[in-house]
């Protein structure tokens, strides 16, 4: 049997994503989701959403157009990941073109005509979902869904097990901390942007790079940073 290089990729992916130290970094493992999302599939991006009583928050996103175009339903009360999520259902790849109507346009301004979801999640609970952005309806079929679907499923289990924690508040705890995670993230990339005149997408790229090369905690070096303390040997990533 032939093994192609697609399906290595797929194998490493769900490696990376099944096996963190008990201390790892939740917001990493949700950053490392979407990542392998955008590498294995055709999508434009990905961003994960969590739904706490009916509340729908973001926690991360691939980049920084699919981190706005999240944040825009969350503010406009309307968009296909609150609508998946609310549902607690998965979402086939759907045209906005037919939805949304207040969404809709901002996303074809960036090049995404549909959306997809699938559910991030454990067998006795829904954590949020994985969600896809696609400039094409069509370029997502049933074997791609299911591959997203797994890796969404190989993360929510991760989620769960890390320092044994199985119950409901042990990983919505975690979830929590992955949500006040991002709120330092997003400080600690405004400071680089200005020290370095880089994009918002170099600063997160480089404080991932920064984090792993020196074996730190993503959230740890972003409080740091926040506080304006950047480590002498940070290097942006260009």
């Amino acid at each position: 049997m032939v093994t192609t290089e697609r399906e290595v990729r797929i194998a490493q992916a769900v490696s990376d994503l099944a096996h963190r130290p008990a201390d790892a970094d939740p917001l990493e493992l949700m950053h490392d989701l979407t990542g392998h999302a955008v590498a294995l599939l055709a999508v434009r991006g990905a961003s994960i959403t969590v739904l706490d009583h009916s509340v729908v928050s973001y926690v991360t996103a691939s980049d920084e157009t699919s981190l706005r175009l999240t944040e825009d339903q969350i503010i406009l009360d309307e968009g296909p990941c609150l609508d998946s999520a609310r549902t607690r259902t998965a979402l086939a790849p759907t045209d906005l073109a037919a939805h949304w109507p207040h969404f809709a346009p901002r996303a074809r301004a960036e090049g995404v005509t549909a959306v997809a979801a699938v559910s991030l999640r454990l067998p006795q609970m829904l954590l949020g979902a994985l969600n896809l952005l696609l400039t094409d309806p069509s370029s997502l079929d049933d074997g791609d869904m299911e591959l997203a679907q797994m890796l969404a499923d190989t993360a929510g289990y991760t989620l769960a097990h890390r320092r044994e924690l199985a119950d409901t508040a042990g990983v919505l705890a975690q979830l929590q901390a992955a949500l006040d995670g991002r709120i330092v993230v997003e400080q600690a990339k405004g400071m680089l942007v200005g020290r370095f005149g880089i994009s918002m997408d170099q600063a997160l790229t480089g404080l991932r790079a920064h984090a792993r090369a020196q074996q730190q905690r993503l959230t740890d070096l972003a409080a740091q940073i926040a506080r304006g303390k950047i480590p002498a040997e940070f290097h942006p990533v260009r």
